[in-house]
């Protein structure tokens, strides 16, 4: 399977994203370890972050969305200071409004069970390296950061 953008390249921006805004991260993940993909702590405040690359293939592509989905849903812990982010590529930003409007009504219901459930876009190419957060609830309504900015 071809991958456009590698889950590698999204970690690295956003870990650097992450420290310059002083968390303090978990190691990075060995192949087959499970757990979040980066779990960030700062004061009280943890972020648990799950991280996929971009597959040229659309099913694989949206096969690996929902898994990710599900893989960051499942670190909830009824901390209202959690913070739970799907950290995708950039160019499922492009996608995203029909994806929203495909599952409407599913879709609310999880923004107001989830209202800490986090998309963040990560561009992934130098010099444009920043991460874009959003909430699910509102998916493309982004106030862009870049990576190096506190």
């Amino acid at each position: 399977m071809a991958k456009s953008v590698k889950a590698e390249e999204v970690e690295q921006v956003v870990r650097r994203y992450l420290q310059k805004k002083d968390y303090s991260l978990s190691e990075p993940k060995e192949y087959g370890q499970t757990g979040a993909d980066i779990t960030a702590t700062r004061g009280r405040s943890t972020l648990f972050i799950e991280v996929i690359g971009f597959q040229d293939k659309p099913p694989t592509r949206s096969r690996e969305f929902y898994e990710c989905f599900f893989r960051v849903l499942s670190r909830e812990r009824n901390n209202r200071s959690d913070t739970l982010v799907m950290a995708l590529p950039y160019r499922f930003k492009n996608g995203m409004r029909q994806r929203r409007q495909q599952y409407a009504v599913a879709w609310e219901k999880l923004g107001k069970a989830f209202p800490n459930l986090k998309i963040w876009y990560v561009k992934t190419h130098a010099p444009e390296c920043e991460v874009e957060e959003c909430s699910w609830a509102e998916p493309f309504h982004l106030t862009p950061i870049i990576a190096g900015s506190p």
